[in-house]
């Protein structure tokens, strides 16, 4: 007769929303990897390697089989650093036990300079472009990243100046007198990628505007968007998106 106490590992057996749980750690222990599992983690690890060309996956599966809970730790697994190795030890340990390959690949990774930026696509805006732009200017807030200001902001910055000028005289000539230097000269700095005068543009802004708020996403092709954020969070200690 079995007079103990069993119980239910935290995180262990629980719904997963990719978004909301993407930084609950308990979940990310929680998670018991079948080999089906540590096939996918591999076939993705895999695909992080500078030089691979085969990186874009569906992943299909009935529900309650777990894709969310995979998904959210190989986006933990990528976009963490070793300090953070404690926080898969299971899942190395099973690495370790089934595929020796998987488990030094998986430990280099943790051990190198390698982190990838997560950003999550929820969807649930009126169109997918929409949906990205959301999603990546979310993502930029929430990490930090608010103040990473890929070319495209500047060059946003300049359409709205040049549409003002064309189409709005009397704006133009307000934002002018709010300057207070030359419109040309600004303009120049912008184009220099100057991030004060960026700033100056974004405070003047909604000044002009009856209150909006400036968005430089607005208007951009998205692939060359999400192309421009990613080479420029390379500065802050991010590979990639």
């Amino acid at each position: 007769m079995f007079n103990g106490k069993i119980d239910v590992a935290k995180g262990f057996q629980t719904s997963i929303n990719i978004a909301y749980d993407l930084n609950n750690d308990d979940k990310v222990r929680g998670f018991i990897p079948a080999q089906s599992s540590l096939d996918i983690i591999e076939d993705i690890l895999l695909s992080t390697a500078d030089n691979s060309t085969d990186r874009a996956r569906i992943l299909i599966g009935a529900y309650g089989r777990g894709k969310s809970h995979i998904i959210l730790v190989l986006m933990a697994l990528l976009s963490r650093s070793k300090k953070d190795k404690p926080l898969f030890e299971s899942l190395l340990a099973k690495m370790k036990d089934t595929n020796r390959e998987l488990y030094d690949y998986a430990n280099r990774y943790l051990e190198s300079e390698k982190k990838l930026l997560p950003v999550i696509i929820r969807g649930s805006s009126s169109s997918l472009s929409s949906s990205f732009l959301n999603a990546l200017q979310l993502t930029l807030n929430e990490d930090g990243l608010s103040d990473v200001m890929p070319e495209t902001h500047f060059q946003a910055a300049i359409a709205a100046i040049e549409t003002w000028k064309r189409d709005f005289k009397k704006t133009y000539t307000e934002f002018t007198k709010m300057l207070g230097k030359p419109v040309n000269q600004f303009v120049l700095t912008l184009k220099e990628y100057d991030v004060t005068a960026y700033e100056r543009f974004v405070e003047l802004y909604p000044k002009l505007t009856s209150g909006s708020a400036f968005n430089p996403f607005l208007g951009f092709d998205i692939v060359e968007l999400f192309e421009d954020v990613a080479k420029t969070i390379k500065t802050k200690g991010y590979s990639g998106i």
